[in-house]
């Protein structure tokens, strides 16, 4: 099968995360790396919350280019891959999807649901056979996954109560990464950092029917932190993400789910992040399969694009109904009453 042309657009932490796990892919090869700010290229890689990001400057046979429109013409990739700023993922992915280029775009999907919508009419238009996916990595990292079939098999009953925390300094990674602190451009710490469990919330329990949320908000109005109550019709299930955390704590993601007949927690801070407490038996450490979201997320979406059968792990209306919640939980914190959906 011929190698699909990839472009990666967008070359902070990120984009070169995206580069690192495309180059891993056997059906695919890099032809094309595009960022307005040429300087990206050569720049030394800042650190993001999680490893795995490619730091050469060497890219072998990818062309280098400053402008999206003439990468498209010349390049012609089949996949371009977006990782840049919220506000210039639908005008771009658009422009691609137009072409028939398939489109894999960082979240979030866009700064709120109606500019989500634009980008689904844009892919709606597409020539028939182009695909579209939101990087929505969780639904794809091995211990959330993990997670997902124990709430979907039952195996230790249903889910009585579940609470997720992300917590992280103040973004710091890339050249300008004050924009992540301009809610115009990245939406803040509710899109950006929270809406990852926001996400696996509806990915677990289906879409909420309300949510009752509270914020902090720092002297300049920014908010800082944000903690949320899900009504998915059942088990008790919050989210709180937070970018009050000092740089000497660092990074935390975590779960802890509480089933019928089990406690199921994981941390990424523990020496062994994800743990089994069942009724019966003994606390065990499940066994996963290598590697991370990025790198499954990538192959998955590779093999969608190659016409193989993938499970129906994400689609696009999905990453626009988890903006379109973040919207909620944002106008709750203002509101200080529960938001309906």
């Amino acid at each position: 099968m011929m190698k699909r042309r990839v472009a990666v657009v967008g070359f902070g932490f990120m984009g070169r995360m995206h580069y690192a796990n495309w180059k891993k892919m056997k059906g695919a090869g890099v032809v094309a790396l595009c960022d307005k700010d040429t300087s990206q290229f050569t720049s030394p890689i800042t650190s993001g919350n999680l490893d795995g990001a490619d730091a050469s400057t060497d890219f072998g046979e990818a062309a280098l280019y400053d402008d999206f429109d003439v990468m498209l013409a010349e390049a012609k990739p089949d996949i371009v891959s977006i990782t840049l700023p919220t506000p210039l993922h639908v005008p771009l992915a658009s422009k691609a999807l137009k072409l028939g280029v398939h489109v894999v775009c960082e979240k979030p999907m866009a700064l709120n649901a109606a500019d989500c919508n634009a980008m689904l009419k844009a892919k709606a238009g597409a020539p028939q056979g182009t695909h579209l996916m939101i990087a929505h990595c969780l639904r794809f990292w091995p211990s959330y996954v993990f997670l997902k079939k124990l709430v979907d098999s039952k195996r230790y009953g249903g889910v009585l109560a579940a609470s997720f925390r992300r917590y992280s300094p103040p973004p710091g990674w890339g050249k300008g990464a004050s924009w992540f602190m301009d809610e115009s451009k990245s939406g803040g710490v509710a899109l950006d950092l929270h809406i990852h469990d926001t996400d696996m919330v509806q990915f677990l329990f289906g879409p909420p029917t309300s949510v009752t949320s509270t914020a902090v908000w720092d002297k300049g109005g920014v908010m800082q932190h944000i903690s949320t109550i899900y009504d998915v019709g059942g088990p008790v299930v919050t989210a709180d993400g937070s970018w009050c955390v000092n740089p000497t704590m660092g990074f935390e993601a975590s779960y802890h789910v509480t089933f019928e007949k089990a406690v199921v927690i994981l941390d990424f801070k523990r020496e062994k992040p994800l743990r089994v407490y069942p009724a019966k038996g003994g606390a065990f450490e499940p066994k996963l399969p290598p590697g991370d979201g990025y790198e499954y997320e990538i192959k998955w979406f590779l093999d969608l694009v190659n016409g193989k059968k993938v499970p129906p792990t994400t689609t696009p209306e999905q990453s626009r109904d988890s903006v379109r919640i973040v919207d909620a939980e944002k106008k709750s914190t203002q509101t200080r009453k529960t938001v309906k959906l």
